[in-house]
């Protein structure tokens, strides 16, 4: 039996290992094109043999002003996320504690917000900032941002704070504690975990989102999904300086989701509950 066992736990790495392998093959296809010359990209093999180079990245970053698009993208995204979560955090306790007929429906309000499409609030959200001259700013998109991040932010943290049992509140109560000081001394420790989870995918909604940032945002404060497509010209497409982008864009959120991966899968699993 330990003999099967052990061939069995074998065979599964090496099945998720190819899996891994097949999934990660677009993303060493998107940094080995960032690190070849305009001949090496269209030699016609993606693995052949080449002398790395950085001119892509040089040139997107320093030269085109990319360097500018991503510090727009790093204040609008962190901002957005901190802003979401210091509004989404204690409304998902409070909506976790009061469970009456009005907090369904306010629940109800909010999953409809996040689930409708951007492209319904574009035009009126593009309205609003134009009129408080909010448009070309880095306020325009935070604002848009939130009226999906906040009912994500909510729907997220509610649902992790109704498996912590209330009568954990009520003991600290009891013993002459108030609310806000079990909530930002005990609760929010013991929930680590589901914050780590809830924030980096607000961030990775924030960093990726488009069609708000083309209405609201001018040349200087563009996000990086927003100036990549000015690569694509009409003398020709800047295929190595739009891969060195795709890097740079992926690379602060997989260096994120790799330093907090451990509260990331407590988060996700409900393990994090079971820490304090």
């Amino acid at each position: 039996m330990p003999r099967t066992a052990t061939g069995r736990r074998r065979l599964l790495t090496l099945v998720l290992a190819v899996v891994l392998l097949v999934l990660l093959l677009p993303y060493l296809w998107l940094i080995l094109t960032s690190l070849k010359n305009r001949n090496d990209i269209f030699s016609g093999n993606v693995f052949s043999a080449f002398a790395p180079t950085l001119d892509n990245f040089r040139v997107a970053f320093l030269q085109k002003g990319f360097a500018r698009n991503l510090l727009n993208s790093a204040v609008v995204a962190t901002t957005a996320m901190s802003i979401a979560m210091a509004v989404g955090v204690p409304a998902g306790y409070a909506l976790s504690r009061n469970v009456t007929r009005s907090s369904t429906v306010l629940l109800f309000v909010m999953l409809a917000a996040r689930l409708m499409p951007v492209v319904v609030l574009a035009v009126p959200l593009f309205v609003i900032m134009a009129n408080l001259g909010l448009v070309g700013t880095y306020a325009g998109p935070v604002v848009a941002h939130l009226t999906f991040l906040v009912p994500f932010v909510v729907w997220m943290m509610r649902g992790f704070f109704l498996a912590v049992p209330k009568e954990l509140d009520e003991a600290a109560l009891m013993d002459g504690a108030t609310r806000a000081r079990y909530f930002f001394t005990l609760l929010l420790p013991m929930t680590r975990g589901p914050l780590a989870a809830t924030a980096i995918f607000a961030q990775i909604n924030s960093w990726n989102e488009l069609l708000y940032g083309l209405i609201l945002t001018n040349k200087s404060t563009a996000t990086l999904p927003v100036a990549t497509p000015s690569l694509m010209t009409p003398i020709g497409t800047f295929w190595g300086q739009i891969a060195a982008v795709g890097v740079v864009t992926t690379l602060p959120v997989l260096v994120f989701a790799l330093l907090v991966q451990r509260h990331i899968v407590r988060g996700m699993t409900g393990g994090a509950l079971s820490d304090g």
